[in-house]
């Protein structure tokens, strides 16, 4: 009895504490509309967002001091423009946004999303304003350089605007692997690896001479999916035949004037010349930056449900331990690893949480350690059995990234997003040849007989050789079954599908590796699908952190590579792992590896 009115007393805190916020949130708009009214004449025509640094997927963390480091600019994420686009959208007097595209880093799959994300703003300015047809919101894009990802990205706006010596760039794909085992072997080194086919081509750069036939063959699928989706974008977004775009690409690259006789873009125009193009012919539009305006727009109170969609980014190499950013790359590590550690406790965190009824999992990660994936694969695994799971794959969740993927009750990936690689490799470098080369001489003496197994002195012999084939085999069966088992796939025919071959999402999705494609939103639609919850926009979305102990110690890290402190100490170490054979030593925690390295990438 006791116990029930506790928790009728909590159910009806609760409700007066969601009463309160409602009514806070209802007040707060009330009086920035009352602002907003006072201050009209400051609102411009277009707001606009400038594309000019690296944008990311989710919107980092950091404490609020991090924005006052000098010279340290605002991350832009796909997350912050999704934000910012639903609030000009909501605006009954804004005309529209302008994008000015310096030179953003971009994917790919990031275009894709940023395309879909243009599509949904047009959904909102008519949900928020039901405008007539000469009212509705325009979308600009201002392009300064062309690039596959950025070209995609504004086929998604209504008008395409182009500097007057800026080129339209859209060459084609191409992918250029090298191979170093004849560089290697000129140094005295060579590379022992165990792989479960041919198709695992992570380390061909380093133990092949030039491309194997199964790797050749990978590039050209991978590149056949990438540029149908440039094809179909192109096409769509600027009414055209796609003979006629094929046609156009193998003719560029075109001068401004070129492009706009195609049509691939609607005008030239340098960037103090947009206000009057979008002027009445007598007045020029007024623009400003998003930053200048924020405060001005129309705020539209909302309703929040009071579950909430937890998000997890598993983003980098995976590695045990914690999770690390490097201020140089390590070689096959890169400069972000994902650390078991740290998702554990991300995903802890998450199962802890009453308030969280269903998890979107961001994962971006060309995979690493098998025995840190199949630990964050566990963690999955037991969140999924009491809440939903849904994975949101970014440009790259292959092999281990597929691995710690396979769990979720529903996997949401892009077009263009690389994923699969099912399989294992095992590689040791063997530097002998480089000592001798030195005049160095190093000599043994050990107790067992595989004491050596990870050593760089030699490589294994026929036991060691057949004691490294079984882990491999023995990982690359758990990797099936975790897949079957996830996707509800026949284990039987797994093999036809993975061994180590790599697909992008839209050739995923036909081979059942994933359910479908889709932005960030479409995973966060499906968890609320899934929870039994509404997917009317009031389920708010919540990053989950590893804790209050990780969070402080990475904007420390930050700091210190802003400063370039630890950058000596960097150098120092990838120097002395070199020049003493000690890389081996890296490995020996996880020898085994499911990662998918030398994938193809838009240049």
């Amino acid at each position: 009895m006791i116990m029930k009115l506790v928790a009728t007393a909590g159910k009806m805190g609760g409700a007066t504490l969601r009463f309160i916020g409602d009514a806070w949130r209802r007040a707060w708009c009330a009086l920035a509309n009352l602002r907003r009214r006072l201050f009209h004449g400051r609102l411009p025509d277009y707001v606009v967002i400038t594309l000019d640094q690296e944008i990311e997927e989710r919107t980092p963390e950091h404490p609020w001091w991090m924005s006052y480091i000098p010279g340290r600019k605002e991350p832009i994420s796909l997350e912050w423009l999704a934000e910012v686009l639903e609030r000009i959208a909501g605006d009954p007097t804004v005309r529209g946004v302008v994008f000015l595209v310096k030179s953003p880093s971009l994917s790919l799959s990031q275009a894709q999303s940023l395309a879909a994300l243009l599509r949904r703003f047009r959904q909102w300015d008519q949900a928020y304003n039901q405008p007539e047809p000469k009212d509705v919101k325009q979308v600009i894009f201002h392009l300064e350089q062309v690039s596959i990802p950025t070209y995609v990205a504004a086929c998604g706006a209504n008008y395409i605007y182009m500097a007057p010596l800026t080129t339209w760039d859209i060459l084609g794909l191409r992918s250029t692997p090298t191979f170093f085992k004849e560089t290697l072997a000129r140094l005295g080194v060579t590379v022992d690896v165990v792989r479960v086919s041919p198709w695992k081509s992570a380390a061909d750069m380093v133990s092949e001479a030039a491309m194997s036939p199964e790797q050749e063959a990978q590039l050209n699928w991978l590149l056949d999916s990438w540029y149908a989706d440039i094809v179909q974008a192109i096409q769509q977004g600027r009414r055209l035949e796609p003979e006629e775009v094929t046609e156009l690409i193998d003719g560029a690259p075109w001068s401004a004037m070129e492009a706009t006789e195609n049509n691939l873009i609607d005008t030239m125009a340098y960037e103090d010349e947009i206000a009057t193009l979008l002027g009445d012919g007598v007045n020029p539009a007024t623009l400003k930056p998003y930053h200048r305006v924020r405060s001005l727009l129309w705020r539209h109170p909302r309703r929040y449900h009071p579950k909430r969609i937890g998000v997890i980014t598993l983003q980098g190499t995976i590695v045990s331990g914690a999770s690390r950013s490097q201020p140089i790359p390590l070689p096959l590590i890169g400069s972000q690893t994902l650390g078991s550690a740290t998702a554990q406790q991300q995903i802890r965190a998450a199962r802890q949480d009453e308030q969280i009824a269903a998890v979107v999992v961001h994962v971006d990660s060309p995979g690493g350690s098998a025995l840190a994936s199949d630990i964050i694969w566990r963690e999955l695994e037991l969140l999924n059995q009491e809440k939903p799971v849904v994975i949101y794959m970014g440009g790259v969740a292959a092999s281990g990234g597929y691995y710690i993927a396979a769990p979720g009750r529903k996997i949401v990936a892009q077009r263009a997003t690389l994923t699969g690689s099912i399989g294992v490799v095992m590689a040791k470098a063997v530097t002998t040849g480089a000592y001798e080369k030195i005049g160095a001489h190093r000599q043994q003496v050990q107790r067992g007989a595989n004491a050596d197994l990870y050593d760089d002195l030699h490589g294994w012999s026929g036991a060691q050789r057949a004691k490294v084939e079984a882990g491999v085999s023995q990982i690359y069966t758990a990797f099936k079954e975790r897949v079957a088992a996830g996707r509800k796939l026949p284990l039987a025919n797994l093999d036809e599908i993975a061994n180590g071959r790599v697909w992008t999402g839209a050739q995923a999705l036909e081979r059942g590796l994933v359910d479908t494609l889709g932005d960030f939103a479409c995973a966060v639609e499906a968890a609320c699908t899934l929870a039994d919850l509404p997917t009317d926009g009031s389920v708010r979305t919540e990053g989950i952190s590893a804790g209050k102990e990780s969070l402080l110690a990475k904007p420390l890290a930050e700091v210190t590579m802003l400063l370039g402190l630890d950058l000596l100490q960097q150098t120092k170490q990838l120097t002395s792992q070199a020049l003493t054979g000690e890389w081996n030593t890296l490995l020996r925690g996880d020898p085994y590896w499911l990662i998918a390295d030398g994938l193809p990438r838009l240049d």
